[in-house]
């Protein structure tokens, strides 16, 4: 919340409308517990009105050794093409604001 009370000041909006986020999904976040935070949060600000939004990201990855790039519905971090346990993580662990909206 506070970033995008700053981006606002700085942008001289009067109101944010709407927050969207990028979640990877290996946050394991709860979006209802994900809203409540976001409902506290914002009360008093000039983003007492707005709505959350987020964009939930799946999980790729990179196998280090026939160098696939594959996405992980399960979680399973093994390369389903080669069987190699060398991954890594290229997407799936974000939490970032992707935009803010307001006037």
């Amino acid at each position: 919340m506070e970033i995008s009370l700053q981006v606002a000041r700085e942008n001289k909006l009067s109101r944010i409308t709407v927050i969207n986020l990028d979640v990877g999904k290996m946050q394991h976040l709860n979006e209802s517990i994900m809203q409540h935070g976001f409902d506290a949060a914002k009360q008093g600000t000039t983003a007492g009105e707005a709505s959350l939004k987020l964009n939930w990201l799946p999980v790729k990855l990179k196998c280090n050794e026939c160098h696939h790039i594959f996405t992980s519905a399960d979680m399973k971090l093994s390369c389903p093409y080669c069987g190699s346990k060398d991954t890594n993580i290229v997407q799936g662990t974000e939490l970032n604001i992707k935009s803010i909206e307001g006037e």
